[in-house]
């Protein structure tokens, strides 16, 4: 199992996504929850079930279901609009299970139970590439092995998607910079100016011919 960064996939998804769809508040409540399913040793030590058990250690919270239980009450937490819920829903149910994730990526200890509430096995993942074996649960040798192999690829994917984000605002304001503003049409004459007299439909003219030959200087301006 991981010792110290459990709490840095919330982390690196708020600063890849940004500040604008991940608030610090969320930030935290994404790392409270990426730590959370580690509560389960509560069961163990209480004697509700067995360290290898269901309600064990690695058991329903290191599960999908259990992290899609984490998001769906973070949805229903009051937002300003369904988008925003379902956002934040999404945040925190991928910090959930980015501690399972992380846990079956070392080659040591027991596997997760990945498919409660359907299924209480354990299931291990083919590819466990974090050499752990031999390791002592805390100390320098792993803080350095888990910056090695979880803090420097979550580094790259925040700095991935910050580069994406300015790359999408850069490309939006050069979209928006580039597309031509509409002329505005002159209004047609209109009948009112007739029933003032000659003079009043002269002014009406000239005002027509005004709006014409700019609405026209315009046009050839945009086409240079």
């Amino acid at each position: 199992m991981a010792t110290y960064l459990h709490f840095a996939p919330a982390v690196a998804l708020a600063v890849a996504l940004g500040p604008r769809r991940v608030g610090w508040r969320l930030m935290v409540a994404g790392a409270l929850c990426g730590v959370m399913p580690d509560l389960d040793f509560v069961s163990v030590t209480m004697g509700f079930d067995r360290y290898s058990g269901t309600y064990g250690h690695r058991g329903f919270t290191h599960s999908l279901g259990f992290a899609l239980l984490i998001g769906l009450l973070g949805a229903l937490w009051p937002a300003d609009g369904w988008r925003r819920r379902v956002g934040r829903g999404a945040f925190l149910a991928l910090c959930t299970a980015s501690h399972p994730l992380l846990d079956s990526l070392f080659d040591v200890g027991i596997c997760s139970a990945w498919l409660w509430p359907l299924d209480g096995a354990r299931h291990c993942l083919d590819w466990r590439p974090v050499p752990m074996q031999g390791v002592a649960l805390f100390g320098e040798e792993r803080f350095l092995l888990e910056l090695q192999w979880i803090g420097v690829p979550l580094l790259v994917l925040a700095n991935v998607g910050m580069l994406l984000r300015h790359l999408g605002a850069r490309w939006t304001g050069w979209a928006r910079r580039s597309t031509p503003r509409p002329v505005p049409v002159p209004a047609p004459l209109t009948t009112t100016a007739e029933a003032q007299g000659p003079r009043a439909r002269r002014r009406q003219r000239v005002r027509y011919m005004n709006a014409v030959a700019l609405a026209w200087m315009g046009r050839r301006a945009q086409r240079l």
